[in-house]
C-alpha cells in the first residue's frame, strides 16, 4: 500500500505538466532557475516534493469550497481563470491562472501553504521590520507574483486595486494559523519583472547557457543539492 500511495501522490498534476513559464516562474528572483525554465531544461528530482503536493491539494479544496459557498463575498468570484500576460518573441505567449479574483471588490487573492514556524518569520519581517534574507527572498517572490497577476488582469479589462497573500499553515491548530497580508496593486512592479524576463530571454538568444546568470544565495533550489 505504501508503494501505491506514493505512486498516487507522485502523479503529475496539471501544474506539473505546465511546460511554459508563468507568473510563479518569472517572479522568482533567481535568474539562473528562470533561465533553465525558459530553455525547457528539466529540473532534477526534488527530495522535498510533498509540500508542493499538499499545496496543490489545498488549492483544489478551496476551489471546490468556493463553488459550493453561499457567502455573498463569493458572488463575483473568478477561480483559476487563465489570463494573458504577454508574448516573448521566439518563445510564445505567456499565461497564468490567478487563484481567486473577487471582481466586484477589485481584489486578487493568492493562497500560500506554509508552516507556523515560517509564518512567524514572515510576520516578523512584514510587521516588525526584522531582517531575514531567506524570508525576504520568499516574500519578494510572492509579492511580485501577485503584482504580475494583477497587472495581467488590469490589462485584460478586469480592474484590480488590491492584492492579498493568504497563508495557510499545514501544521496549524487554531484559526490564527491562517492569516493574510494585503497591499495595493503597483503596475510598475510587474512591468519591471516583465522587462527583466525579456532581458534574460534576449541574453539566452545570444548565449543559451543558464550558467551566465547568477544563482541567488537564498534560492532554496540552489541551496538544496541533494536529489530525491
Amino acid at each position: 500500500m505504501l508503494e501505491i500511495t506514493l505512486s498516487l501522490l507522485k502523479q503529475e498534476s496539471d501544474r506539473d505538466k505546465q511546460k511554459k513559464i508563468g507568473a510563479s516562474d518569472f517572479s522568482d528572483p533567481c535568474a539562473y532557475h528562470l533561465a533553465k525554465k525558459l530553455l525547457g531544461m528539466p529540473e532534477a528530482p526534488f527530495k522535498y516534493w510533498l509540500g508542493a503536493k499538499i499545496g496543490t491539494a489545498t488549492h483544489s479544496f478551496l476551489e471546490d469550497a468556493i463553488t459550493k459557498s453561499d457567502l455573498p463575498e463569493m458572488s463575483s468570484a473568478v477561480v483559476e481563470q487563465k489570463i494573458f500576460l504577454g508574448t516573448l518573441e521566439g518563445y510564445g505567449e505567456i499565461h497564468s491562472k490567478p487563484d481567486l479574483v473577487l471582481a466586484e471588490d477589485r481584489h486578487l487573492v493568492d493562497w500560500k501553504t506554509s508552516t507556523r514556524d515560517k509564518s512567524r518569520k514572515y510576520q516578523r519581517v512584514l510587521f516588525e521590520d526584522k531582517q531575514d534574507a531567506g524570508v525576504i527572498y520568499n516574500l519578494q517572490k510572492y509579492y511580485t507574483q501577485a503584482q504580475i497577476y494583477a497587472w495581467g488582469l488590469n490589462r485584460a479589462g478586469t480592474p484590480v486595486d488590491t492584492c492579498s497573500l493568504v497563508f495557510i499553515n499545514r501544521d496549524g491548530t487554531t484559526d490564527t494559523d491562517i492569516w493574510s497580508y494585503t497591499f495595493d496593486y503597483e503596475p510598475q512592479h510587474a512591468e519591471i519583472a516583465w522587462k527583466r524576463l525579456e532581458t534574460i530571454w534576449e541574453n539566452l538568444g545570444i548565449n543559451p547557457d543558464p550558467e551566465q546568470f547568477n544563482r541567488e544565495e537564498e534560492c532554496f533550489k540552489c541551496k538544496v543539492t541533494d536529489p530525491a
